[in-house]
């Protein structure tokens, strides 16, 4: 009889260990998917926040979205009890690029044109990327809904300018080798874009009538208020 307890016993306690060895290993498994999944967070947010840095050139957006990833590695450093060398590195990495945007040395030039309609698209779906993240604090209440407006006109812009911006480049581009028909089709499809938009700002409309005057070979180039001057081919005189 007491060999049958002590074999009982031992298969409890062999249950047990068993169940708690599981059990770590499913909390190690749901660990490990939290810091793939706040990894994948943190690179995505980066492409986002070059993608802004590049394109709208506003640091107070940046440094929200600088932010954002300085929790996200704060969030990934707990889940981590040795605290790896990678999230100490980049949390530093993160800090020092606060810094040099909140300097007034630091300047984010805007550059809209892309060489190709992936490229376009890879950046317009990080600009709405980026108006998503910024949805999501407002209905958190971690932004002003008048502030979610103005950052959100802000992309808008910017998802606009750069399919339309990258025509005309495109357009430039067929003219420096005498190709007119393709450089019209290319200004045909920056037109069609800035018409088919329907956001406020003033400059769309000027936008819009140089655009037409362009495909019309009234003018050989857009007005320098109108691209700002940052934008390489844009600016350059192109004879017809």
């Amino acid at each position: 009889m007491n060999v049958i307890i002590i074999l009982a016993l031992l298969m409890l306690a062999a249950l047990i260990i068993v169940s708690f060895i599981h059990e770590k290993q499913k909390k190690e498994q749901i660990q490990r998917q939290q810091q793939r999944r706040l990894r994948l967070q943190i690179e995505e947010l980066n492409e986002v926040l070059g993608c802004i840095e590049q394109t709208v050139g506003d640091k107070h957006l940046a440094r929200k979205i600088n932010g954002l990833i300085y929790g996200l590695l704060e969030a990934l450093g707990r889940l981590d009890a040795k605290r790896s060398p990678y999230v100490e590195t980049a949390l530093h990495r993160v800090m020092a690029h606060n810094q040099e945007l909140d300097s007034s040395h630091t300047q984010l030039p805007v550059r809209y044109e892309r060489e190709s309609d992936a490229q376009i698209n890879k950046t317009q779906r990080q600009l709405i990327e980026a108006i998503n993240i910024l949805s999501n604090l407002a209905s958190q209440g971690r932004l002003e809904e008048a502030e979610f407006e103005s950052y959100q006109n802000e992309l808008r812009w910017a998802h606009l300018m750069v399919a339309v911006m990258s025509y005309i480049a495109q357009g430039k581009k067929s003219l420096t080798i005498g190709d007119r028909v393709t450089a019209q089709a290319f200004f045909q499809r920056a037109h069609f874009q800035l018409m088919e938009s329907t956001h406020p700002n003033s400059k769309r409309l000027n936008l819009i009538k140089e655009i037409n005057e362009m495909i019309d070979g009234d003018r050989s180039q857009l007005s320098s208020h109108l691209v700002g001057l940052n934008h390489g081919l844009l600016n350059e005189e192109i004879d017809f």
